[in-house]
């Protein structure tokens, strides 16, 4: 996930929504997205496939049939990558224009571990007041485990997020890559 807020000045999310973005700010997102991606999810085998049926194709000349069927199999592949990259663009468009600055509450925090089992990163589970009695929950997996645990500590932290639910949500301060968000908590673990 690319760092968005670092695309605009941090002054902008100071200003109630419907923010005015910079003019460029959509095509660098956009471009954010397309390098985030690494070359696997472009040429997976189907497309690769397919670029060496075309190949074949040139030289065999088969029927209009095969050529029709391969030309839509690929046409699909090409929806598909396009698909995945506007849902990402659109959240993070709609989050920057129009998501409130809020706080956000540190319910629980519950330890990654890695393949060998020793401890990698942690999650926190938020719960993020949205509205008049509506809220939401979600979970930041954070790679930096003291990092996390100071943060529990405090018991609260400022987020920027859409107002609806599940919604979308980013750190207001230290968001990046390297961070991890899923709408939803698999499960809240309240502390003892």
């Amino acid at each position: 996930m690319p760092d968005v807020l670092a695309l605009v000045e941090h002054k902008l999310l100071d200003q109630r929504p419907p923010r005015r973005l910079p003019f460029f700010f959509l095509p660098n997102l956009l471009g954010e997205y397309l390098l985030e991606r690494p070359l696997r999810f472009y040429l997976d085998p189907i497309m690769i496939g397919g670029l060496l049926l075309v190949v074949v194709f040139l030289f065999l000349e088969p029927a209009a049939i095969f050529w029709w069927t391969l030309g839509l199999i690929l046409l699909l592949r090409f929806i598909a990558i396009g698909w995945v990259i506007y849902r990402g663009v659109r959240e993070d468009y709609l989050l920057m224009r129009f998501g409130v600055v809020t706080q956000a509450h540190v319910m629980g925090m519950r330890f990654g571990r890695d393949a060998s089992g020793e401890l990698s990163g942690a999650y926190l589970d938020c719960v993020i007041p949205i509205g008049p009695r509506r809220t939401s929950v979600g979970s930041v997996w954070m790679p930096d485990t003291n990092e996390a645990q100071r943060i529990a500590t405090i018991g609260n932290l400022r987020v920027i997020c859409l107002q609806r639910a599940p919604g979308t949500w980013r750190l207001r301060e230290g968001d990046g890559p390297h961070l991890r968000y899923e709408p939803n908590a698999p499960k809240l673990i309240l502390p003892d």
